[in-house]
């Protein structure tokens, strides 16, 4: 997704936040055009920059929504907001002389009466439904998440998200051969495709172009933390800009022009992470799913993470059939979810459907290299 445009008047020409310089960039959420990092985190545009973390935490609370332990979860975040309600309100009234002791136990009698009323208030609402668990949410709840979102401090109530990809066989003296790795059960799916007869020709440019679509997917796992299948659109938009052989179908001659690649277009996209930090974990990411678990299952990891971006652009097709990104009159959407400008990346169906398709060819080559290392 190529976010520079070209001026074509003068009224284009001038930055729309800071209205001095020419514009460089537009932002693929709210679509305003912007010429610096200092313009893009300003407050004027700061309602962009913060959605992204809102959604997160909706994103977790829809996926987490599902069964007891996912609802324990949700709770645990409702409670923190409303536990940080309770903080504001003893500032409050210690300014006002109020006896610590008389606060105290007014503290102690509202956690034992409003946290299990938040309990009993989603207990029969949806929760893959956002906008009915905001329904529910008293005025100080809403606030304080608001609060949150604006402070940054929001990461720190989602879950923490150990990779698939971090696991490694330890080499052992002795092993059952029927013992099955508890880790091996816990990878995301494969797609089931075929090896094709075509792969006897394939062009050994094949595995550097494989690379640059696999540290494509690494970013985008760490950058969403794990949860990129429930903003589907949103993380096809970020993998597709990322990915310069699926979006232009870019052929690379080496490994390193192919990462290179990958890390070029991060740092080009100003509305993405791109610190020395965030470059570390996911170059390192990169590097473990194209070792695999082990050197008998070298290709495993690389086949798994094909999968998953294949997942993830058919759930992109289905969610685009369905017209899932209406808004509409939806409060919590409204307030909260900004969409990416979806006109600077071909989102078609026809087109996504072709990615598909480069995909299932390369999860095949991967499995028929596999079968070559092992014979």
């Amino acid at each position: 997704m190529d976010i520079q445009e070209t001026c074509t008047t003068d009224t284009d020409n001038v930055c729309e936040l800071c209205n001095t310089r020419p514009p460089k960039y537009t932002c693929p959420r709210c679509e305003i055009r912007y010429c610096s990092s200092d313009c893009y985190k300003s407050e004027a545009h700061s309602e962009c920059s913060e959605s992204f973390y809102k959604q997160c935490v909706i994103d977790e609370i829809k996926s987490q929504g599902k069964d007891t332990e996912g609802r324990k979860k949700m709770l645990e975040i409702l409670k923190r907001v409303h536990e940080e309600d309770l903080k504001n309100m003893e500032a409050l009234e210690s300014d006002d002389e109020i006896d610590n002791d008389e606060l105290e136990e007014q503290l102690d009698s509202d956690d034992e009466e409003d946290i299990p009323d938040l309990e009993r208030r989603l207990n029969n609402i949806n929760l893959d439904n956002a906008d009915e668990v905001w329904s529910v949410l008293t005025d100080d709840e809403k606030q304080e998440f608001e609060a949150l979102v604006k402070n940054g401090d929001i990461e720190k109530l989602l879950p923490q998200w150990i990779p698939w990809w971090t696991y490694h066989t330890k080499k052992k003296l002795v092993q059952d051969m029927d013992q099955k790795d508890e880790q091996s059960l816990q990878l995301p799916p494969l797609v089931d495709v075929p090896i094709f007869n075509a792969l006897k020709k394939a062009s050994p440019n094949v595995e550097f172009n494989v690379i640059n679509v696999i540290y494509a997917y690494a970013y985008i796992a760490n950058y969403y933390n794990g949860d990129y299948l429930n903003c589907p659109m949103e993380s096809t938009i970020v993998f597709l800009d990322l990915s310069d052989n699926m979006k232009l179908n870019t052929v690379f001659e080496n490994p390193e022009s192919a990462i290179a690649s990958t890390v070029h277009n991060i740092i080009n996209c100003n509305w993405l992470p791109q610190d020395e930090q965030t470059l570390l974990v996911f170059k390192e990411a990169g590097n473990q799913i194209i070792q695999g678990p082990d050197e008998k299952n070298e290709y495993l990891y690389i086949a798994v993470a094909l999968s998953e971006i294949h997942r993830l652009l058919t759930m992109t097709i289905e969610e685009i059939s369905k017209n899932k990104n209406k808004i509409g009159n939806k409060e919590f959407v409204k307030k909260f979810v900004q969409r990416y400008n979806v006109d600077s990346i071909d989102l078609s169906k026809k087109q996504l459907l072709l990615h598909c398709k480069k995909l299932e060819y390369y999860i095949s080559w991967t499995k028929h290299r596999h079968i070559n290392t092992c014979t």
